[in-house]
């Protein structure tokens, strides 16, 4: 049995753009189930309103009703293939969704992680540089207040010329087919939605995708969300992927972005 694609509430306007990753990755999988929400909640341990909260982002859900969740769908679907998210990825995102962003935040905020500052240091005192460090800081709060600017020049974002016709830079652009989305919505004042597409990237995507969006922001003039990616790559959970990730950039050539990484991780763990 297909199950039917659900018709959800609007989230709220105030929640941020973590929590709404979260929400939207808890919707996609919910809709791999046929079976009826009081169902899915009975099965795991949860009154049908808490999942309706939760799914509705009124509340953060808590770990293990995270995870039970997610089994309840995993065996519904089974047979159908994988789930659109491995339960690791949800966690991390319920992860990213508590953390708090300033002051007046609600939500929780995790414990510091000290094993970047204790892993394997930069050779040099390059990602301790203050004009990249206060690169960092000046973009961590235009996120938060969802400042992103689009250059001028992407205002429009040209439809592209066929393949024989293109400049090496314009090609560049393509390789990561988000970049125009991103220009669009800034372009268009959507810049939380824009925020959205660059945070799944940088918390999510695999390090030669993360290359390629990087890549393709930078190509196409978005400096600065090119560097929203980085930010958010650099403050993922696990640790070791970030210490790859740096390693994958480095060996790619590209220095100002693995100093850019490496003062970011720094900051986070700190």
């Amino acid at each position: 049995m297909t199950p039917k694609s659900k018709k959800w509430k609007e989230l709220p306007s105030n929640i941020t753009a973590p929590h709404r990753a979260l929400v939207a990755a808890m919707r996609e999988i919910r809709e791999c189930s046929p079976r009826t929400q009081a169902k899915i909640a009975r099965d795991a341990h949860q009154a049908a309103t808490t999942l309706s909260n939760h799914l509705n982002g009124g509340r953060i859900p808590e770990e293990p009703l995270l995870r039970e969740f997610y089994q309840v769908i995993e065996k519904d679907a089974s047979g159908g293939g994988p789930l659109p998210y491995t339960l690791n990825t949800l966690l991390d995102l319920r992860v990213h969704a508590q953390k708090k962003h300033c002051d007046c935040c609600s939500v929780g905020h995790p414990p510091a992680h000290p094993d970047v500052s204790n892993a394997e240091q930069p050779a040099s005192n390059d990602a301790r540089n203050p004009l990249v460090r206060r690169r960092v800081v000046r973009l961590r709060r235009q996120i938060r207040r969802r400042e992103l600017s689009v250059p001028q020049k992407c205002m429009k974002v040209p439809v592209p010329q066929a393949e024989g016709d293109r400049h090496p830079s314009e090609a560049a652009e393509l390789t990561w087919a988000e970049a125009g989305i991103v220009a669009r919505y800034l372009a268009d004042g959507r810049k939380r939605d824009a925020n959205l597409v660059l945070w799944r990237a940088g918390a999510s995507y695999s390090v030669d995708d993360l290359l390629k969006a990087v890549n393709s922001c930078r190509s196409a003039g978005l400096r600065d969300a090119a560097e929203t990616i980085l930010i958010n790559a650099a403050e993922r959970m696990d640790k070791q992927a970030v210490l790859n990730i740096t390693a994958a950039f480095n060996y790619a050539g590209r220095q100002e972005d693995v100093d850019f990484i490496l003062a970011a991780a720094i900051r986070a763990s700190g």
